[in-house]
């Protein structure tokens, strides 16, 4: 399928989409990554830094299941310039809009130091996201496996021995 029938079918019928698809282990995993960085960011004081972080888990456990859902739906979408495009490119720089207008609101101190970090922390993770999901991990749905069984074939992948 092309990206962009990919992308027409998750306009046509959103809900349903979010639904069938929203990522739980990519979610889980950019909450603890990038709540972590927005704590530390803001940790001039434990109070700050504890609102701060429970800010960043209001949007980012929604908001990253749908965009790891739009990449895991993409990965293998032609042509395979729009699918990295997409994933490495469109997705992100919604997310971060979403993140800056977020962390405005709730006034984030020094929000710029955790923006920054966390675009470093996309640039690989968007990357590394779009890897594994072709290689059949961190998948949801009827193509997803348990948890267990991607962190084995991560092992597998990145483990000792593997080259």
């Amino acid at each position: 399928m092309t990206v962009a029938g990919v992308l027409a079918a998750i306009a046509r019928h959103p809900i349903q989409f979010v639904l069938s698809r929203w990522n739980w282990k990519a979610a889980a995993l950019s909450a603890l990554m990038r709540g972590t960085i927005f704590f530390i960011a803001t940790l001039g004081g434990l109070t700050i830094a504890s609102r701060t972080l429970l800010v960043d888990l209001t949007f980012r456990i929604p908001l990253a299941g749908v965009c790891a859902a739009v990449i895991q739906e993409v990965r293998n979408a032609t042509p395979a310039w729009a699918s990295l495009a997409v994933a490495l490119g469109a997705v992100p720089v919604v997310a971060h809009a979403v993140e800056i207008s977020v962390h405005s609101i709730a006034r984030t101190p020094w929000l710029w130091r955790g923006v920054g970090a966390s675009i470093a922390l996309s640039i690989v993770s968007s990357a590394v996201e779009l890897f594994l999901m072709r290689r059949r991990i961190l998948l949801v749905g009827p193509e997803g496996a348990s948890i267990l069984t991607d962190l084995r074939r991560l092992l597998r992948i990145f483990g000792p021995g593997s080259t």
